[in-house]
């Protein structure tokens, strides 16, 4: 590596840092969002096989300007599924740690939490129509993030049992996944109930 780029990567790291939340930021990856949400996918993807189950075949990222969707796929029957990645992340939360106020977490009782995944979903359930290149016969997947403090896996068992959310007009599949745990080794996830 000469020091030209050395002083590259470093001028990446360092613009990389500046464009950084620093709240609830694990997936995140701000000098490239197509990366970010690239993590995201491979995160559950790895989760998923840890677990024995399968997501999809021949996942990519379709990259800006060919979003929506941000990625795609192809089922066991061959055909293409649009893959929307979104976050689930309290505003005020990020507000208050750039203000320096870093332990003001966002609260998250079950009905926060519930009516937000619902928001989440509904405003990409609204982007079908907007989706480039149809059809999308395989399906349109919607995969939602969060890196909150308090949405633990336990904390979101919780809140999940027992609720089913709302049938999106065109969404097929929602899931949820949560950061990293260590006590599971890897990123929990939620096939979220229609």
């Amino acid at each position: 590596m000469t020091p030209d780029d050395e002083a590259e990567i470093l001028a990446l790291m360092r613009a990389a840092r500046e464009r950084s939340r620093g709240y609830a930021d694990f997936f995140g990856w701000a000098p490239n969002r197509d990366l970010e949400e690239s993590g995201v996918i491979s995160s559950l993807v790895e989760s998923m096989a840890a677990d024995g189950v399968s997501f999809y075949e021949n996942v990519k990222s379709r990259c800006r300007p060919n979003d929506p969707p941000d990625c795609e796929a192809i089922n066991c029957l061959g055909e293409r599924v649009a893959i929307e990645v979104t976050e689930l992340v309290d505003g005020e939360a990020i507000r208050a740690f750039k203000g320096g106020r870093v332990y003001d977490w966002a609260e998250w009782t079950q009905d926060k939490f519930m009516s937000s995944l619902a928001q989440r979903i509904d405003a990409k359930d609204k982007r079908y129509p907007f989706l480039k290149e149809p059809p999308y016969k395989g399906g349109y997947v919607v995969v939602v993030h969060t890196d909150e403090p308090e949405l633990t896996q336990p904390t979101v068992l919780k809140y999940l049992k027992g609720h089913l959310i709302p049938k999106p007009a065109h969404i097929t599949r929602v899931i949820l996944v949560l950061s990293y745990d260590p006590v599971v080794q890897r990123c929990p996830y939620f096939e979220l109930p229609f």
